[in-house]
C-alpha cells in the first residue's frame, strides 16, 4: 500500500512539472533571463556601474551575471531600479535590454522590474544611451 501511494505522489509530481498549467503562454528565454538580470541589479546596495560590482551575486544569478558579460543583454550602468513599492506600478525607464533591441526591437528590463517588448525607437542605445 505504502509503494502504491509513493509511487501516485511521484507520479502527481511528476505531471506538475513544466508547461503552464493552462494559465498562459510559456515566457520566451530572453524575457527570463532579462528577469534573472533584474534581480540582479537589485541585489546590491546601490545601482551597479560596471559588472564588477555584480561579481558577489555571480553564484546566485549565473546566467543573468553571463548574458551581461558576453554582452547578450546591455545594461544601462547607474540606473537605478525603483523600490519595492514603486515596482508595483509597472513602467519606468529601460535598465538593460536585448543586445539587438537597439536596432531591431526586442525584451528589454524597465526600472519597475516588469520586463517587456520594446521598438527599436523605445531603447535608450538607439537614442545614444550610456553603455
Amino acid at each position: 500500500m505504502r509503494a502504491l501511494l509513493v509511487s501516485c505522489v511521484v507520479g502527481l509530481v511528476a505531471g506538475c512539472g513544466g508547461g503552464t498549467g493552462g494559465v498562459g503562454p510559456a515566457m520566451d528565454p530572453q524575457e527570463a533571463v532579462l528577469k534573472e538580470v533584474g534581480d540582479l541589479l537589485r541585489a546590491g546596495e546601490r545601482p551597479p556601474t560596471k559588472l564588477t560590482d555584480l561579481s558577489r551575486q555571480q553564484a546566485i544569478f549565473p546566467t543573468a551575471y553571463q548574458a551581461i558579460k558576453s554582452g547578450e543583454v546591455v545594461v544601462l550602468w547607474a540606473t537605478p531600479m525603483m523600490g519595492e513599492g514603486d515596482s508595483a506600478k509597472g513602467g519606468g525607464v529601460p535598465v538593460a535590454y536585448e543586445k539587438n533591441a537597439p536596432t531591431s526591437g526586442g525584451w528589454a528590463l524597465l526600472s519597475s522590474g516588469e520586463v517587456k517588448k520594446l521598438a527599436a525607437a523605445d531603447i535608450p542605445a538607439a537614442k545614444g544611451g550610456k553603455k
